[in-house]
């Protein structure tokens, strides 16, 4: 009868501070929650989109999240935040990256570096390019009137010049800094309204799924890693 009740008594001490136990469980399922690459991704996209919606919305119409065809017709292509305004179509492609950030305009290539690991990822100058001529079809404009730039969510550290476009601080002061009208009245209500119509029309879960089967299917080695993130 002894040795029955050996076991439950090594429970004990677990059984009378369940309470503290559970607690102890529940705080360290939220720390590894909010360490994870998912979620800081969510968070950095979610501070964007508010940023971006402090925007005086009488000048500023942002979008966030959204799925036009690709130029070449091979799908589609997600564009993480637009913004319309007389001073021309911002188009921010956000990367969620941190540590050291080396790359150059003119390469196929940037370098992630965190500590000694060294993770390779597309210049996302020549991502955004997709986006803008995407745009370009969907709303009949021209280049000119867009102003794409490249905004790093993550604890990034550019380590060697870059163009004035990518930024790891300071998105909506960049943004009013240009003041130079780009569009009329009459292709600003136009652009918005399109947009607008986009978004609202669109089934997001779908086209998330949709966008991601063709990438896996067009180019699986190009699909990102979370990991590197």
């Amino acid at each position: 009868m002894t040795a029955a009740i050996q076991p439950f008594q090594a429970l004990e001490p677990f059984i009378a501070n369940w309470p503290w136990f559970l607690g102890l469980l529940a705080l360290l399922i939220v720390v590894r929650i909010l360490g994870s690459t998912r979620f800081k991704g969510w968070s950095g996209e979610r501070a964007v989109s508010k940023g971006l919606s402090r925007l005086d919305p009488a000048t500023y119409h942002a979008f966030h999240d959204l799925y036009l065809p690709r130029p070449d017709g091979q799908g589609t292509t997600q564009l993480d935040h637009v913004v319309v305004s007389p001073f021309g179509i911002v188009v921010v492609e956000t990367k969620n990256y941190r540590g050291w950030i080396f790359g150059s305009e003119k390469q196929a290539q940037w370098t992630q570096q965190i500590y000694r690991q060294k993770n390779r990822f597309q210049n996302p100058l020549h991502q955004y390019d997709l986006h803008v001529r995407a745009l370009m079809d969907c709303l009949d404009l021209p280049r000119d009137a867009f102003l794409p730039v490249v905004f790093f969510i993550g604890d990034a550290e550019f380590k060697n010049p870059v163009p004035p476009n990518v930024l790891n601080q300071g998105l909506t002061r960049w943004i009013h800094q240009h003041q130079e009208i780009r569009l009329d009245p009459t292709a600003f209500e136009k652009a918005a309204s399109t947009l607008d119509q986009i978004h609202r029309s669109t089934d997001r879960k779908a086209a998330a799924r949709a966008h991601l089967a063709a990438l896996r299917e067009c180019n699986p080695s190009k699909m990102p890693n979370p990991r590197r993130r």
